[in-house]
């Protein structure tokens, strides 16, 4: 993975950041006038998350909230509604699961009151936010596309969630990792999310969706369809063809159930592999690893209220929730794990 340079050939690996200060110095010393020439725009690589402020490489397209075509938790009023509708006063009177203008909130949890006082206006520094943050939770979206997951999401339930990955690999970042999102109860103080665009698991014999949304052709492998009832796709590779990493659906056991699950793209598992190495480098906090059992195998199921207490790293949404079965039974957790980790050696 090639690194990216700036003006004075200064190294910016995938998850660091070079202090503005460090750049002005080589600024000066090298005569290097664009960082200091007032009006002059600083174009970005367009791998960048944002977090409480600062850019970090992350080595995969990463489409913000400030970009064209982004996805803006912060916006108040509806994205899919017609325009004569959307605005927050005509929206309260006609989504009743929208009770409040915003979609997130303010991290306070385990914060002191000049803390609270400090961070509640937007001023988080960094070095309190890796304090602060210590999982990352992986959802399924359940909607197929990151468009949709959006649609559901902020139009309709009032939720939201920091990052959601599309089939072609894509990742959307809807709101400053500062933020609390909105998307895993009890662990959003502490959580980063991503929803991934997958219609989800379901038990044998119910699987409805999956003859839905998978279709076979003429290669023999399936693949994903998106439903006319749902509309543009949103998919942003032009003519982008997805399909699962595996040719079959995938049977296994979440919270007790016997589910069945198309896996994930090859794309999406690229972008999170290096997503996850991305994370856990800015946070160290979060171990690059999922919860496992005295023998070292993977909890299927929800943790218990003091393992998750303790619990840092890498989490399913149902490790948190005894309702809740995403990422499901053919989430491939040690591809993301290993892929992740050699992504952080090789940089």
């Amino acid at each position: 993975m090639p690194v990216l340079l700036n003006c004075v050939g200064v190294k910016i690996r995938p998850g660091r950041l070079i202090s503005a200060a460090l750049v002005m110095v080589f600024c000066a010393a090298s005569g290097c006038a664009r960082f200091s020439k007032p009006g002059t725009a600083l174009k970005r690589g367009g791998d960048e998350i944002v977090v409480a402020g600062n850019l970090f490489h992350t080595g995969t397209r990463v489409v913000t909230w400030m970009d064209p075509g982004g996805y803006d938790a912060y916006r108040v009023e509806r994205r899919f509604a017609a325009l004569e509708k959307s605005s927050w006063e005509t929206t309260r009177g006609s989504v009743s699961a929208l009770t409040t203008p915003n979609r997130y909130g303010l991290r306070r949890e385990g914060l002191t009151q000049e803390q609270t006082e400090r961070f509640r206006g937007g001023g988080w520094d960094l070095a309190s936010l890796r304090e602060t943050v210590d999982q990352f939770v992986l959802h399924f979206d359940a909607s197929g596309t990151s468009k949709q997951c959006f649609n559901v999401l902020h139009d309709h339930r009032g939720l939201s969630v920091h990052f959601l990955l599309d089939l072609d690999g894509t990742l959307y970042q809807t709101l400053d990792l500062k933020e609390r999102a909105w998307h895993a109860t009890t662990s959003n103080t502490r959580s980063i999310g991503v929803e991934i665009a997958n219609i989800g698991a379901f038990q044998p014999g119910n699987a409805g969706p999956l003859d839905e949304w998978y279709q076979m052709d003429a290669t023999g492998w399936p693949r994903i369809v998106v439903p006319s009832r749902i509309g543009d796709s949103g998919v942003r590779t032009p003519n982008f063809v997805a399909r699962p990493a595996r040719r079959e659906p995938v049977t296994g056991m979440v919270q007790g159930q016997l589910l069945s699950q198309y896996d994930l793209t090859p794309e999406q598992y690229a972008a999170l592999g290096k997503l996850v190495a991305t994370l856990c480098q800015v946070f160290p906090k979060i171990r690059c690893d999922y919860p496992r059992d005295s023998h070292g195998q993977l909890i299927s199921g929800k943790l218990t209220d003091e393992q998750l207490a303790g619990y840092r790293g890498l989490i399913g949404h149902y490790h948190i929730q005894s309702n809740k079965v995403d990422p499901g039974p053919a989430f491939q957790w040690d591809k993301v794990i290993g892929e992740a980790r050699r992504f952080q050696r090789s940089h």
